[in-house]
């Protein structure tokens, strides 16, 4: 029998969400033991990952998300592993709204707030060797988000990925498994833009 224990990934998202779905089954595939519970409880052990979804992607978002992340890195702190055990990962899924939107100025400024905060995460953890980063979305093919139709009394219309294929919550999940890889523990406190290109244009419509 082999004594290798699989690393673990506590995912927090509100209940059913596409994009957080789409995590679990990629972390699962990398060999990852993980717990999504619907209700956060604290661990029984130490933890390797921590995705934080509030659902600004899904358009089911958690009230006051900042706050949240918040609390719960502080919950979870006794709970990461330490610099010599390589430390853990957190990575936060925000949206690009951040950068603004004019019928979603809810959403871009809860985006704001939490990069703002997974940011300080990052400057206060760092010497503790666990990372902290940024996911910052498109509503991904498939939102409640993109069947809303334009902003009324704009030009403009929702932002498109410039690529070839709109962005999917698989992608999301493959930019969250790269924040999770080992290989990135150098990275910390940096928002990663996974929208095709669209943020390119700011605020604009493309």
């Amino acid at each position: 029998m082999s004594d290798h224990i699989p690393p673990s990934a506590l995912v927090l998202a509100p209940a059913g969400t596409a994009t957080a779905d789409a995590v679990i089954t990629r972390l699962k595939s990398a060999g990852y033991s993980v717990d999504a519970p619907a209700v956060f409880t604290e661990p029984t052990g130490p933890i390797d990952a921590f995705v934080y979804d509030p659902g600004l992607l899904d358009g089911t978002p958690t009230h006051n998300a900042a706050e949240q992340l918040l609390t719960l890195v502080a919950r979870l702190t006794p709970f990461l592993r330490t610099p010599e055990e390589g430390g853990s990962r957190v990575v936060v899924i925000a949206s690009r709204d951040g950068l603004g939107w004019p019928s979603r100025p809810d959403l871009a400024a809860q985006s704001g707030a939490l990069v703002s905060a997974a940011r300080s995460l990052a400057l206060q953890l760092g010497r503790t060797g666990t990372t902290v980063n940024i996911i910052a979305a498109l509503p991904p093919e498939g939102s409640l988000l993109r069947e809303a139709g334009n902003p009324e009394n704009t030009h403009l219309y929702e932002p498109e990925a410039l690529t070839p294929e709109p962005v999917t919550v698989h992608d999301i999940a493959e930019t969250a498994a790269f924040f999770l890889d080992p290989r990135s523990g150098y990275i910390t406190g940096q928002v990663l833009h996974c929208c095709g290109g669209a943020s390119l244009l700011s605020s604009l419509s493309v």
